[in-house]
């Protein structure tokens, strides 16, 4: 698969034979399910009130939210909609994939409300711009063509096969790199500003290990911190940094750990 190959966004929720073949994946083994992915049809899915166009074929997140009918962090997404629902939220979504926590969360957010995607991945870009025009949030949500570091500038993007989400600033193996791309890298201080006026502030972050580049000149600055965060733990070990110990003694407790994510929020917050 070429890494760099332009998305479609046909008619696909009407694609013949998904729900047989769908029924087949779920049920096969998994050298099975890897010889199907590259024939399974993208297609509109809707839940929770809104509509998600997914490709199974390029991208973890839209396999399963395609397999499952929802996407595969769905305590982590119900527990930050339960923070934002009806309220003037400000939600940072950064990796923002596909759309998967950036598009319920906007549709569940009140008046006034704002996000802002952060995706640097040129295809992910174009599908998430695809899901905000679905659902009719193009006032709500901004979307940055950027990933987010200490330090303003550029660098490579490196692509996994058959999973855009996975895309990561940190090298990958060569067995399953797929190529890379060259994509701009902004500092995140320059966004949180934005945060000021709003009821509450939410903050997602699923990088692929390079939470602490992002995460680490915020906590550092002594300034504005999102009322909660919600951070991929997963890459904790690899961490060069306690992040975690940093961000508990900033008055964050543990409000949950599911999907090797850990959702913190400000003791003060709601």
């Amino acid at each position: 698969m070429n890494a760099m190959t332009t998305p479609s966004f046909d008619s696909a929720d009407t694609a013949p034979g998904a729900d047989a073949l769908r029924e087949v994946f779920r049920t096969a083994d998994k050298a099975t399910r890897q010889r199907l992915v590259p024939i399974l049809p993208p297609q509109v899915i809707e839940f929770a009130g809104v509509s998600m166009y997914v490709d199974p074929r390029d991208n973890y997140t839209d396999r399963m939210i395609w397999r499952d009918g929802l996407p595969p962090e769905i305590k982590s997404l119900t527990a930050l909609t339960e923070l934002v629902e009806g309220r003037d939220a400000f939600i940072l979504d950064i990796g923002a994939n596909s759309g998967a926590f950036t598009i319920p969360l906007a549709a569940a957010a009140g008046p006034g409300s704002r996000v802002i995607a952060f995706e640097p991945s040129p295809v992910m870009i174009g599908r998430l711009g695809h899901n905000v025009r679905l659902n009719n949030l193009g006032e709500v949500v901004r979307i940055e063509g950027c990933a987010l570091g200490d330090e303003a500038g550029e660098a490579i993007l490196n692509f996994r096969e058959r999973n855009f989400g996975q895309a990561s600033l940190l090298p990958i193996k060569e067995r399953v790199r797929d190529g890379g791309t060259l994509v701009p890298v902004r500092r995140f201080l320059d966004y949180t500003g934005e945060a000021e006026g709003h009821a509450v502030s939410v903050l997602k972050i699923d990088v692929e290990g390079a939470e602490v580049s992002v995460l680490g000149p915020l906590l550092d600055a002594g300034g504005w911190l999102p009322d909660a965060m919600l951070i991929e733990t997963d890459h904790a070990e690899e961490w060069d940094t306690d992040l975690v110990g940093q961000i508990t003694s900033l008055g964050y407790e543990v409000r949950l750990q599911a999907e090797q994510n850990t959702l913190f929020v400000r003791k003060r917050a709601a």
